[in-house]
């Protein structure tokens, strides 16, 4: 499919993959798409900086020097080089936001939509410029009969308008100043007056208070320096009961004048992106209220609502977001809003960069900007999009990367590109331009974003399941039956059931798989286990894991996609336990942090302490409440009368036992190695005896699930008086 991009090259239309239709989304094919001119502009500008000279950005935001900085110390130069030419490379960014089309596919969840449904789309990356959209149900809704789908793609300006004049909470006959008559201005008056407001509008621009007198101003104004007096005036002297500022711009004079033109225990809405250097004493002499409109209106930004499809109780929140939606359009089908004075242009998609350059155009200024999509009966069924087209290399190991995140472009993919052993056939995304975006960094051949495709591919031999943990279960199955080798990030599955269906597909289906337990290859822990294998007792073993700065609202700790972090990563520990004891798990003790409450934070401090039928005793100490610049990881092994302390992989010493300290020149945690070891494997040269297979993979899931089990089941201790 199509879909437009703003590229480091401008605006650009390519060749994207369909999404797929998750079980809480809709397929559409957009009809009509709405540009809105300052939110886009300004991504624009955003993709545009982005592609900067690294050091121009660097000398624009001071804050990059630090990142830098500590990625130099901690990870050394070539990787710093490596993370800095990356961000800028193909930085494809979708744009558009509202949308409206036919429904062409519904997931399994949703059961109000049906297939040939009219529909009106919303939400930044969701209901872009392309010509398949797939939007989760609470941002999308029916379009009522009588409403064009030209109308119903203003849908997003709409409801964020009449978010901004909810938080004003007018009254019949208030009087009301709205500063901007841009998109949401021209919208927002409408709405205001079939609310029984008095509108005062006021813009630069005298075209657009004009037509801000159409449609139902009772005064305009276009000059800034009497505005204040105006609307005074207007009022009788009394002020606005409310202003409301859709203009953007990054001066504060907007807000400052609000402040004047308000009355007494008035209120202020700010909509529009301001500049916010607000004084103290025009508030505290009126009493104003103050308030910033949140987008669409309650839901916006909670991934509980706007992914997941949990609603608020109409009881208690009865705007949402996706209710003003519906409004908005209800007030299109009733005459109350009219937006065909507002429609100036349409653009085939094939035009975006004419549609693009209008909008700066100075003679132009137009308000409303559409795509409009032609009808077509392209198939969409089959998403593979070629990137570098070419006849696979004799001997490489064909790989497919599923899931295409930070991790895997910053370990995986560069990597596989580094050895060999192996050649990048595809990449998998769950969204198509990040698809499109790194299968070109690459060079892979294709992207799409159905891993089912890459499984039916007879031409890929191996996968890499980078995706979020509550996938990686369904994967690896699937991956086996087709006949696929598999390196598996960790977790290898999220429950008991899901470790049990793995373990029977890994029998059944004779490929090779391995867990990306990398630390088992990291250079300096394959010099400590050599030492290990010569010891005469048991050990005692503390990994202390700083993993600061994660936050309550992270993926990792959503229940059903990440599981939490200890399962998510805590894995990772886990295992390294078990590969330097090279034993078995006998009993596990655990106790997380106690704040008062069950909250995430404590559930992800953990002190975990492992007892093994060699004697060895394993502690993990778990901590996200420390501070990022403290070193993450931190092993003590205390063996034999003495002690080998590893820290962070980067350097190693030996206290009281034979061994030669190591200090290497960044972090090297083995995902380089770890990667060669299953390549060497897959062409029958070595079997490295350290890759874990799928019942080490397995093992360490159950007992980070038996570490969550124990977790808050604290065990009273009181001492006894003699």
């Amino acid at each position: 499919m199509k879909q437009v991009l703003s590229g480091p090259g401008g605006i650009v239309v390519e060749e994207i993959p369909a999404p797929v239709c998750g079980e809480n989304q809709v397929l559409v094919r957009n009809m009509y798409s709405l540009i809105s001119v300052g939110t886009e502009l300004s991504s624009i500008k955003n993709a545009e900086d982005g592609n900067k000279n690294p050091l121009l950005r660097a000398i624009e935001k001071p804050e990059l020097v630090t990142k830098a900085v500590n990625k130099l110390k901690n990870e050394g130069l070539g990787a710093t080089i490596k993370a800095i030419r990356g961000q800028g490379r193909l930085n494809l960014t979708a744009l558009g936001y509202s949308s409206a089309g036919i429904a062409i596919e519904v997931g399994r969840d949703i059961k109000d939509i049906a297939v040939g449904d009219l529909v009106a789309c919303a939400g930044a990356g969701i209901a872009s410029h392309a010509e398949i959209v797939a939007v989760p149900r609470n941002l999308l809704c029916k379009v009522p009969p009588g409403v064009e789908a030209k109308e119903a793609a203003f849908v997003t300006l709409g409801a964020i308008a009449m978010q901004g004049v909810r938080q004003a909470k007018v009254q019949f006959g208030d009087n009301v100043a709205v500063m901007g008559l841009g998109l949401l201005g021209q919208i927002g008056i409408q709405i205001l007056n079939a609310a029984g407001c008095h509108v005062i509008g006021i813009d630069l621009m005298e075209d657009r208070v004009r037509l801000g007198l159409e449609l139902g101003m009772e005064k305009g104004i276009s000059d800034l320096n009497v505005a204040v007096d105006e609307v005074l005036k207007f009022t009788q002297g009394y002020g606005a009961d409310a202003v409301i500022i859709y203009a953007a711009t990054p001066s504060s004079e907007p807000v400052r004048q609000a402040m004047q033109m308000a009355r007494r225990k008035g209120r202020v809405v700010v909509v529009g992106a301001v500049g916010m250097d607000l004084e103290r004493s025009p508030f505290y002499e009126k009493e104003l209220d103050f308030t910033i409109s949140c987008s669409y209106g309650p839901g916006r930004y909670d991934r509980n609502y706007e992914q997941k499809g949990i609603d608020y109780p109409y009881g208690y929140v009865r705007w949402t977001e996706n209710r003003n939606m519906q409004e908005f359009l209800s007030m299109i089908k009733t005459s109350r809003v009219n937006l065909k004075p507002l429609i100036n242009l349409e653009f085939s998609l094939n035009q975006a960069p004419e549609a693009y350059k209008s909008l700066q155009d100075p003679e132009l200024k137009p308000l409303g900007v559409l795509f409009k999509y032609e009808e077509t009966h392209t198939p969409w069924g089959k998403r593979a999009v070629y990137v570098s087209p070419r006849k696979t290399v004799e001997g490489k190991i064909r790989t497919a990367v599923i899931g295409a995140g930070g991790f895997a472009q910053e370990m995986h993919l560069p990597n596989l590109k580094q050895l060999k052993e192996f050649e990048i056939r595809a990449v998998v995304s769950g969204t198509g331009v990040n698809a499109k975006k790194v299968a070109g960094m690459f060079n892979a051949g294709y992207c799409t974003t159905d891993y089912r495709e890459v499984l039916e591919d007879p031409d890929v031999d191996m996968v890499i399941i980078a995706t979020r943990h509550n996938l990686h279960a369904q994967m690896v199955i699937e991956a086996a039956k087709a006949g696929k080798h598999i390196f598996v990030e960790k977790p290898i599955a999220m429950t008991a059931d899901e470790c049990k269906a793995v373990e029977e597909a890994l029998e059944e289906y004779p490929v090779h798989l391995t867990v990306g337990f990398n630390r088992r290859f990291a250079p300096l822990a394959q010099q400590v286990k050599k030492i290990l294998e010569h010891r005469n007792g048991p050990l005692f073993v503390n990994y202390r894991v700083n993993s600061a700065g994660m936050k309550a609202d992270h993926w990792i700790n959503d229940p059903v996609e990440g599981g939490g972090a200890i399962i998510g990563e805590g894995c990772h520990f886990i295992d390294f336990f078990n590969w330097l004891t090279g034993s078995e798990p006998k009993d596990i003790t655990a106790r997380m942090l106690s704040s008062g409450n069950a909250s995430i934070v404590d559930a992800n401090n953990v002190a975990a302490t492992l007892t093994y039928t060699d004697g060895s005793l394993a502690c993990l100490q778990y901590v996200t409440i420390g501070h990022p610049a403290f070193p993450k990881e931190r092993v003590e092994i205390f063996v034999d009368g003495g002690v080998i302390l590893l820290d962070d992989f980067k350097e190693l010493s030996f206290t009281g036992i034979s061994g030669q300290n190591n200090k290497l020149s960044r972090i090297e945690k083995g995902q380089m190695e770890m990667m060669e070891a299953f390549g060497k494997l897959l062409k029958g040269v070595e079997h490295h005896p350290d890759l874990p297979d799928v019942s080490e993979g397995v093992k360490a899931t159950l007992i980070t699930l038996k570490i969550n089990e124990l977790l808050g089941k604290p065990v009273t201790c009181q001492a006894e008086r003699t």
